[in-house]
């Protein structure tokens, strides 16, 4: 409902009980001031005819008695006069007795007392008045009673009438006012609301010109010109948003460039350190062979030992090139330990050098896995570099593998066989807010050591295209712990 409605009705509402209340005050009013007046008049009258019948009896002329009523009767049919004799007898009856029996009850009554009397009947919407007068000689004595029955037609017409120029008036404020508050709400509540919502519904669609201002100068008015300036502030805003989400744009194009040398930065310093050692070997080889020509089994050992660190070298540039490159997925049965062990290898001389202990523990039993061999060594080399970074000198880093009981795969709800892997270090440690957002993308606490954020978000995907789970646990000062569990008959979906 428009609110320019509900101001017609409210108004209309209070207007109609301000008349109703006026018009039950005004006729309450009127009926008292009618029955006054009717009351004095009758008593006028009462006292007249009183003084004129008292004279009459005393002179003995009742022909001017009959007169004297006949003739009220005719100038005032609604008048009705009788007279009583000290015997209780109408003289003369001109009136007959037409009226109610429980009227005339009450009127025999009233007959009885030798005191005036005067009183409506019936009392509570009374339709008659009566005066009671006795009638005397003069020497004070009771000679009769004088009757005078008036009806109250008269002022329940005048009042009919008062009733009815009430409903005229209400009707006619109805008829009036509510048109009236309907086109004085529009033209200063409804339309300029609606020129609001018009102007909202255009900042929505991104056109942030202001309203046409109507020298309105109430609420209405002021309301217009906060929404032109709160339009004039969005447009600066916006365009301010627009230009700081290009500097974004532009600054992420930078960060993804300094990102991608960071990275070759740190591929080709960890292949520079991995080739450096087995190139020094091959170089003391190779002088020693100078060294020792004249004696064939020499020159064979120490050839074996060029071969296998040659051998080495290829494995290592090729272990490096993997894990900083995706590719398709190779979906075989493979021992856990396998890619467990090439990591270790990997990371065995950084390790070496911050005086952390590499330590791997499996048990005999375990069961072949169908899982892509380059991935599962991703997700353990991500873990196990994290776990370095916050391991500090005389540390050590524990990797456990285990066979699981049968338990519900979380994609099928199939009881199914699973392999433990945990990695756990008695490194710094992590909050509980920095567990909370562990496995999301770009979330980092290693800014400063080149940290883009992406280690474990890649190895948490991995893990679960391999359609299983991986949890982290920690706390600040005693280390962390890593648990992945990946199931053994359910193979690699191929998702990245």
């Amino acid at each position: 409902m428009r609110i320019s409605t509900k101001l017609t009705f409210s108004l209309t509402a209070i207007g109609l009980l301000i008349f109703i209340a006026y018009g039950f005050y005004h006729l309450s009013i009127e009926q008292r001031d009618l029955t006054r007046v009717i009351c004095r008049q009758t008593k006028l009258l009462g006292k007249g005819m009183q003084i004129a019948i008292e004279n009459a009896m005393r002179d003995k002329q009742l022909a001017d008695i009959t007169e004297l009523l006949k003739g009220l009767e005719q100038i005032e049919p609604e008048l009705k006069v009788r007279v009583y004799d000290d015997q209780g007898q109408s003289f003369p009856d001109i009136i007959g007795n037409s009226y109610p029996s429980d009227f005339q009850k009450r009127l025999n009554v009233a007959l009885q007392d030798d005191a005036d009397d005067q009183f409506f009947y019936p009392e509570n919407a009374p339709e008659y008045i009566t005066l009671i007068l006795p009638l005397q000689n003069t020497q004070g004595k009771k000679r009769g009673v004088l009757v005078f029955v008036r009806t109250l037609y008269e002022m329940h017409r005048d009042l009919d009438v008062t009733k009815r120029n009430l409903a005229i008036s209400t009707l006619a404020f109805v008829l009036i006012a509510a048109p009236l508050c309907t086109v004085i709400g529009m033209v200063y509540i409804g339309w300029p609301l609606q020129r609001l919502a018009n102007g909202m519904k255009r900042i929505r669609d991104g056109d942030f010109s202001p309203l046409p201002l109507i020298n309105q100068k109430d609420e209405i008015g002021i309301l217009l010109k906060a929404f032109n300036a709160m339009a004039a502030e969005l447009a600066i805003a916006q365009q301010k948003l627009k230009q700081e989400a290009q500097s974004r744009r532009h600054l992420q194009t930078g960060l993804e460039d300094a990102d991608k040398l960071i990275t070759i930065g740190q591929l080709s310093a960890g292949l520079a350190h991995e080739i450096g050692s087995p190139l020094q070997i091959l170089k003391g080889r190779g002088e020693h062979l100078l060294l020792c020509a004249d004696q064939p089994e020499e020159v064979i050992r120490h050839a074996r030992i060029l071969v296998s660190q040659t051998e080495r070298i290829t494995r290592i540039v090729q272990q490096l090139l993997e894990f900083a490159r995706r590719r398709p997925a190779n979906i075989t049965c493979i021992d856990l330990r396998e890619p467990v062990n090439a990591v270790l290898n990997l990371l065995a001389y950084e390790a070496q050098k911050k005086h952390v202990e590499l330590r791997l523990t499996a048990s005999k039993d375990l069961p072949l896995i169908l899982a892509d061999s380059d991935g599962i060594q991703q997700i353990i080399l991500n873990l196990i570099t994290n776990a370095l970074s916050a391991s500090s000198d005389g540390g050590h880093i524990i990797v456990t593998i285990e066979r699981q009981p049968l338990r519900p795969n979380p994609v099928n709800n199939q009881a199914t066989e699973t392999v433990q892997l945990i990695i756990k270090d008695n490194g710094c440690g992590m909050p509980p807010e920095t567990l909370k957002y562990l496995f999301e993308p770009f979330f980092t606490t290693r800014h400063e050591q080149g940290g883009v954020g992406l280690g474990l978000a890649v190895a948490h995907s991995l893990v679960k295209a391999h359609h299983g789970s991986i949890k982290a646990e920690s706390s600040l000062g005693t280390g962390s712990t890593f648990t992945i569990i990946l199931p053994v008959e359910k193979p690699y979906n191929g998702a990245n």
